[in-house]
C-alpha cells in the first residue's frame, strides 16, 4: 500500500546524511524527468516535480512499493527513458504471494556496489595484501547474490586487488573440492555464501579433512541477518575466534542490490552493549536486533519512518525514490555510536566512518530457510490440495529456528480440523505433499532441495483444533519469527 504524506509523517522521519539527502534529491529530480511510471505516478499524486527543492517537500512525497508502485507499470515504464537500452542483465525476485519481479541492471549499479564491496575486500580482508582466492558459493543463475558478488569481486581485481574468482554456486561438494585443491595456491580464501549453506560447506569440509586453522580463512556471508553468536562458532570454526574482520554480513535485497555491510564496527559495537545494556538507550530492544550494518549514505539514503519502517531511495536498475523496503529498524548517527567504540583501531575508525543502520526483521508474508523465501501462499496452496485436506483446519504457523548445531529447522506447525487427533501416520503423511507443492510452485526452493535433500523438508507438527496460537478477533499471524 502506498502511504500518503500525512500518514508517512506521524513523526519526524531519521534521515542518514545531509550529503546523502542531496544526492537523493538529485536523483528524484532525474527519476522524474526519465521515468514514465514515476512521472505517471507523481501526476496520480498531484506532485510537481519541479516544486520539491528543500527536504520538507522531498519529506512530502508518497512512498512507493512493489503492490502500489512496482507491479503497476511494465518493466520497461518503471525503467529509464522508458526502455531497457541502460540494463546489462536482469536479475529475478518473488514477493510476499511468490510472483516473480524483475530487477534490471546496469554500468551504474555495477560501480556503486563495485565501490562498496572494494571497501570490504581491501579494508576488512586485506585484499591488496598478497593472492585471494574467492569462492563464489552464492546461488547463480537469475538471482543476483551469486552474480553481483561475481562482479564486485572482479571489480576489486581490475582495481589492484590480485582476486580470482571460483564459482561453485551452492553445490556444496564442489565447493570444498574447489577449496581443497586450489587454497595452497594463494595467501588467503574467501568464501562467501548463505549463512546455513557456509555453515555446511565449513562443516562438511572438516569431515572431508581439511583443516581449517590452516587456511587463512575469511567468510563472506548475506540474505539474512546472523547472531554475534553464531558469529563466534564460525570463527572458531575457522581458527579465528574473536578476529573481528574474519567475517562479514551483508545486507542486500534483490530491489536494489547490496545496500550495507557488516564491518569490524559493528561487532565491536554490538559487544559493548552485551557488556553494558545501558548504552544506545533510545534502542531498549537491542537485544531483538537480527542485523547491525554500515552503509554509505551517497548511495544509499536511508529514511525511518513512524516507529521503524525503514524507507530506501537508490539509484537502482528500476530506480527507487523513497521506497518502502518492508524491513523494520533504525539508523544510529556514526556520532551517537563513537563514543561506544573505544577497543576499536584508528584505522577501523577512519575506514568506517559511516551512519549504522540495524534491522528488526521483515513485514513480508514470508519466511527465509537458507536465505531463500519460502511463502504462506505455497503451504496454503499444499494444505488445500493435500489428500487430507478434511482433516485440517486451514490454519497453521510456519518458522525457521534453529537446533543447538545453529542448524537452520524449517517448521510448520497446522492445526487439525475439530474432532481430529494427532498421529505421527498423518504428519509423514502431509509432509510429502508439502515439499511436492514447494517444488512445483517455488522455484528456488525447488533448486535448494535437490542440493540440501531432507536439510531442507519441513518439520511438520500437528496440534489439536482450538490450541494453535492466534487471538480471537485478529488477523491470524501465519509467521512466527
Amino acid at each position: 500500500m502506498v502511504l500518503p504524506s500525512s500518514a508517512a509523517r506521524t513523526e519526524e522521519p531519521i534521515r542518514s546524511d545531509k550529503r546523502g539527502f542531496l544526492k537523493a534529491l538529485a536523483l528524484f529530480h532525474e527519476v522524474a524527468a526519465r521515468v514514465p511510471a514515476y512521472k505517471d505516478f507523481l501526476k496520480r499524486h498531484g506532485v510537481k516535480a519541479d516544486r520539491v527543492r528543500t527536504q520538507a517537500d522531498f519529506l512530502a512525497l508518497p512512498l512507493t512499493d512493489k503492490p502500489g508502485y512496482i507491479t503497476q507499470y511494465s518493466i520497461e515504464e518503471l525503467s529509464w527513458d522508458g526502455n531497457l537500452e541502460t540494463a546489462k542483465y536482469i536479475s529475478t525476485s518473488s514477493g510476499s504471494t511468490g510472483v516473480p519481479f524483475f530487477w534490471p541492471r546496469g554500468r551504474r549499479q555495477d560501480i556503486v556496489v563495485g565501490t562498496m564491496m572494494r571497501n570490504v575486500f581491501e579494508k576488512i580482508y586485506s585484499s591488496k595484501k598478497g593472492s585471494t582466492l574467492f569462492v563464489d558459493s552464492f546461488a547463480l543463475g537469475t538471482w543476483i547474490a551469486g552474480l553481483e558478488f561475481y562482479n564486485a569481486a572482479k571489480w576489486t581485481a581490475d582495481r589492484g586487488s590480485n582476486i580470482v574468482n571460483v564459482t561453485p554456486g551452492i553445490d556444496r561438494a564442489e565447493a570444498i573440492n574447489l577449496i581443497k585443491k586450489l587454497s595452497p595456491s594463494f595467501d588467503r580464501v574467501v568464501l562467501g555464501g548463505y549463512p546455513p549453506f557456509v555453515k555446511d560447506i565449513l562443516e562438511h569440509g572438516a569431515a572431508a579433512g581439511i583443516d581449517w586453522s590452516k587456511v587463512d580463512m575469511y567468510i563472506l556471508v548475506a540474505g539474512e541477518a546472523v547472531s554475534e553468536l553464531w558469529k563466534r562458532r564460525i570463527l572458531e570454526k575457522i581458527g579465528k575466534p574473536g578476529d573481528v574482520h574474519a567475517l562479514v554480513n551483508v545486507y542486500g535485497m534483490a530491489d536494489s542490490g547490496v545496500v550495507a555491510n557488516d564491518s569490524p564496527l559493528c561487532s565491536l559495537l554490538r559487544m559493548a552493549r552485551e557488556a553494558d545494556p545501558s548504552i544506545l538507550p533510545n534502542i531498549p530492544q537491542f537485544s531483538e536486533v537480527t542485523g547491525l550494518y554500515q552503509f554509505n549514505p551517497m548511495y544509499r539514503y536511508f529514511e525511518v519512518i513512524g516507529r521503524d519502517s525503514l524507507v530506501l531511495t537508490s539509484d537502482a536498475g528500476l530506480p527507487l525514490i523513497r521506497y518502502d523496503t518492508r524491513d523494520t529498524g533504525g539508523i544510529i548517527p556514526f556520532k551517537t555510536a563513537e563514543r561506544y567504540l573505544s577497543a576499536a583501531s584508528k584505522t577501523d575508525m577512519e575506514a568506517w566512518h559511516q551512519p549504522f543502520i540495524y534491522l528488526h526483521g521483515r513485514k513480508d508474508l514470508s519466511i527465509s530457510l537458507y536465505a531463500l523465501n519460502i511463502y504462506v501462499e505455497n503451504i496454503k496452496s499444499a494444505l488445500e490440495t493435500s489428500s487430507s485436506a478434511k482433516l485440517l483446519s486451514g490454519l497453521f504457523i510456519m518458522s525457521v529456528d534453529h537446533d543447538e548445531a545453529l542448524d537452520q529447522v524449517f517448521t510448520i506447525t497446522i492445526e487439525l480440523a475439530a474432532g481430529v487427533d494427532p498421529s505421527g501416520v498423518l504428519s509423514e503423511k502431509i509432509k510429502p505433499e508439502i515439499v511436492a507443492k514447494l517444488r512445483e510452485q517455488n522455484a528456488e526452493y525447488a533448486k535448494l532441495h535437490s542440493t540440501l535433500g531432507a536439510k531442507a523438508e519441513p518439520r511438520v507438527v500437528l496440534i489439536p483444533y482450538g490450541k494453535l496460537e492466534t487471538i480471537p478477533g485478529r488477523k491470524h499471524k501465519w509467521i512466527k519469527r
